[in-house]
């Protein structure tokens, strides 16, 4: 009986982390980072044509296949996600380009879209992208045992551990 109870347990779990989609706000508030701002490119890269600066589509782990991604994104450390972001950059990069890094807090933030949550970013041109937290290459100011992140379900700033695993999506300047 304990074992049919948890079997239950875990298949409703399973099932609701499936069943949830985006929600946004369409009639309260305006769109932050609207569709059109955005350029996919088809080669698991996207500008923004407000900042300039070229995304990669998919998070870290993940793969990109006729605009969509696959699989599951990678969680690592701080440090972890700086050495993937050079070894990425030595084997080849993505789309051709080898200049691809760790987005600072700002830049991250850029890509918050706050009408909609779980997740805070526009799916249209970021697919698959999980409900989570990403790192950023800025420290901490105020310790240097953390850095500062977003919370991509809500795109709240934090500042976690650097030792906690967070997820990654790279950027680069044009």
């Amino acid at each position: 009986m304990i074992y049919r109870s948890f079997l239950a347990c875990a298949v409703t779990l399973c099932l609701s982390s499936t069943v949830y989609a985006q929600v946004c706000k369409y009639d309260s508030i305006q769109p932050t980072a609207k569709t059109e701002r955005y350029v996919v490119h088809g080669d698991a890269t996207v500008t923004d044509a407000e900042t300039g600066l070229m995304w990669s589509m998919c998070s870290m782990g993940q793969t990109y296949n006729e605009g969509a991604c696959s699989g599951s994104a990678k969680s690592l450390s701080w440090e972890q996600a700086l050495q993937e972001a050079r070894v990425l950059n030595n084997a080849g990069g993505i789309a051709g380009h080898s200049n691809w890094r760790l987005p600072n807090i700002k830049e991250l933030g850029s890509l918050v879209e706050y009408q909609c949550h779980s997740p805070a970013i526009n799916l249209a041109a970021f697919p698959d992208t999980p409900s989570a937290t990403y790192w950023s290459s800025t420290p901490d100011s105020r310790s240097g045992k953390k850095a500062r992140s977003i919370y991509f379900v809500d795109g709240s700033d934090l500042t976690p551990d650097v030792s906690s695993g967070r997820f990654v999506r790279l950027v680069r300047d044009r």
